[in-house]
C-alpha cells in the first residue's frame, strides 16, 4: 500500500513541478519543453514501474542481493522526488506572494535553485553517510550499582540490517575496529540483525567474530530477523531460516537471550543481570514473541537488570513504572536516517508520525531507555543527520 501510495504521489510531482517549471522560467523556447517533458514523462514512468514491480514481487523473491540493489534504486528515486516535494512547496506558496511584475516568480526560483543541494545531499548520505560510524560516549547513574560496577562499559549495537550491504562487508572492518577500541567489558545487540535471510549474514560472521569484550558478547532478535518479510513457501523452510538466523549470530561469538537472562558476578554479593526478551512490536504485523516474567525468572533477586528489547515500545509497555528494570536497551528506529543535530541532540520533527522515541536517552524516574540509531540501513540507502551509531555506556555508581 506504501509503495502504490508513493507510486500516485511521483506522478503528482512531475505534473507539478514540469507545469511550474514552465511557469517559472518562459524563456525556454518550444524545442527546450519537448525535450523537457519528454524526459519527466520517462523519469515517471521509471520510478513507477520499479515501485509497481516491487509491490508486487518483494515478498516473493527470495534473493537478498535483489534487495539490496533495489535500496539503491530507491534511493535514486527519493533523491530526483523529495527535491520535487520541496520545490512543490515553494511553487505553492509563490502562489500567494504579490510581485510588481507576474514573471518574477522569485520565490518558485529559489525552491529551484536550492533543491540542487538536496540532490548533492541524499548522493552523499548514500556513498558515504551510511558509512560514517560514529561513537556515541553515555553515563548512566544506577543507584543500587555495585560499586565494583561503577565505570562498567557497555558496546551497545542494533539494526545492522546486513542484507542491505551484500559486497560491502569490507566497510564493517572499521567499524569492528572502532568497538574493539572502545575496550568493552560488555557487547550486545539489540535485533534486526538481517532484513529477511540467514544467507545475508554469512559473509559478515568473519567481521563480528572479531569483536572483543570481557564478560561476553549478547544479542537479542528484532521483528525483521523473524523473516517476516517474506511469504515463505511452507513453515518448515520459515522455521528453518529463522534457525539458521539463530545459529550465525551463535558463530559471530554471540548468545542469542529469547526471553532469557544472565548473570554478571564480580563476587557473590556483586551482581548486575541482562535480560533478553524476543521482539515486541506495538504495530499488528511486528511478531510479539516478548516474554518479561519467563526471562526475569532467574534474576528476580539481582539488584540491577539491564534489558535489551529490540522495540522502543515494549519500554512503555511493559518496563516505564511496571517492572524492575533499571536501564533497558533498544533499536528498531534508526532514527528515521534523517534528521538534524542541533547541539547535542539530534532531531528528525516528523517521527512522532512513526514511532514515540527517536533515539539517545530517555528517563522516567528512576529508569532509563536508550535508543540506538542503528548501523545498518532499509528501504533508504543512505544515512543524512543520523549517522550509524557505536553507544558507549558506561555505568555510574550514583552518588
Amino acid at each position: 500500500m506504501k509503495l502504490l501510495i508513493l507510486a500516485i504521489l511521483i506522478v503528482i510531482l512531475d505534473f507539478t513541478t514540469v507545469r511550474g517549471f514552465k511557469t517559472v522560467f518562459p524563456q525556454f523556447n518550444s524545442r527546450n519543453w519537448r525535450v523537457i517533458n519528454r524526459a519527466f514523462i520517462i523519469q515517471a514512468s521509471t520510478s513507477v514501474a520499479i515501485l509497481l514491480f516491487a509491490l508486487f514481487f518483494e515478498r516473493k523473491i527470495s534473493d537478498y542481493r535483489f534487495f539490496t540493489w533495489f535500496y539503491y534504486i530507491f534511493g535514486a528515486i527519493f533523491t530526483v522526488y523529495a527535491p520535487k516535494a520541496y520545490i512543490a512547496f515553494f511553487l505553492l506558496v509563490d502562489r500567494f506572494v504579490k510581485y510588481s511584475e507576474k514573471s518574477q516568480h522569485h520565490v518558485a526560483k529559489c525552491g529551484y535553485w536550492t533543491s540542487i543541494f538536496f540532490v548533492f545531499l541524499f548522493v552523499w548520505g548514500m556513498v558515504f553517510g551510511r558509512y560514517n560510524f560514529t561513537v556515541e560516549h553515555v553515563e548512566i547513574p544506577l543507584s543500587d550499582l555495585p560499586q565494583v560496577f561503577d565505570g562498567y562499559r557497555i558496546i551497545h549495537l542494533s539494526d545492522i540490517h546486513t542484507g542491505s550491504f551484500a559486497g560491502s562487508v569490507h566497510r564493517f572492518q572499521e567499524a569492528a575496529e572502532l568497538i574493539n577500541e572502545q575496550d568493552a567489558d560488555l557487547i550486545v545487540i539489540t535485533g534486526d540483525i538481517v532484513n529477511n535471510f540467514a544467507d545475508e549474514i554469512l559473509p559478515f560472521i568473519p567481521v563480528f567474530s572479531q569483536l572483543k569484550a570481557r564478560d561476553g558478547k549478547f544479542a537479542v532478535l528484532g521483528n525483521h530477523d523473524y523473516g517476516g518479510y517474506h511469504d515463505w513457501k511452507n513453515l518448515a523452510d520459515s522455521v528453518a531460516n529463522f534457525k539458521a538466523i539463530n545459529n550465525a549470530i551463535e558463530q559471530m561469538g554471540f548468545t542469542v537471550l529469547n526471553n532469557q537472562s544472565i548473570t554478571i558476578e564480580r563476587s557473590d554479593y556483586d551482581q548486575i543481570a541482562l535480560v533478553g526478551v524476543e521482539n515486541w512490536g506495538a504495530l499488528k504485523r511486528f511478531p510479539k514473541r516478548a516474554d518479561l516474567e519467563k526471562a526475569m525468572e532467574d534474576v528476580r533477586d539481582v539488584p540491577v537488570k539491564i534489558l535489551l528489547s529490540h522495540d522502543p515500545a515494549f519500554w512503555t509497555k511493559e518496563v516505564e513504572g511496571k517492572a524492575d528494570i533499571a536501564l533497558t536497551l533498544s533499536g528498531h528506529t534508526h532514527g528515521m536516517q534523517l534528521g538534524l543535530k542541533l547541539g547535542k541532540k539530534r532531531y528528525n520533527p516528523l517521527f512522532k508520525l512513526r514511532f514515540d522515541f527517536l533515539g539517545g536517552l530517555y528517563q522516567a524516574g528512576n529508569q532509563y531507555l536508550y535508543v540506538n540509531r542503528g548501523l545498518g540501513v532499509i528501504g533508504f540507502a543512505g544515512r543524512i543527520g543520523m549517522p550509524p551509531e557505536i553507544t558507549v555506556i558506561t555505568l555510574r555508581k550514583e552518588k
